[in-house]
């Protein structure tokens, strides 16, 4: 799986407690996995062997999605915020410009 397809199936594709992990550079087409953290709140050995970083939680890569509020953002517009999100933890200056 990769990161963009991932982010597609947000808001609702994805359970909430899960992480998402990718490997960097960020891209949509980096390879990625969601995955529960562990009791200790890591990340499963496979996806550290991976070498996959935290990318966001899902439940907050939603919230951070509400900031597009009625407006339906196109896939392209959802992968490039929330992969400027997840870098620069903040949301770009186009996402007020819309």
């Amino acid at each position: 799986m990769n990161l963009g397809t991932l982010i597609d199936h947000l808001p609702s594709g994805l359970d909430d407690r899960l992480c998402i992990f990718a490997a960097k550079p960020w891209s949509a087409i980096s390879p990625a996995v969601a995955v529960q953290l562990d009791n200790e709140f890591k990340p499963p050995k496979e996806v550290v062997e991976q070498g996959l970083d935290y990318f966001l939680e899902v439940h907050i890569a939603v919230e951070a999605l509400e900031v597009f509020g009625d407006r339906q953002p196109s896939e392209a517009e959802k992968r490039e915020f929330l992969i400027f999100y997840a870098e620069n933890d903040a949301f770009p200056d186009w996402v007020y410009a819309q």
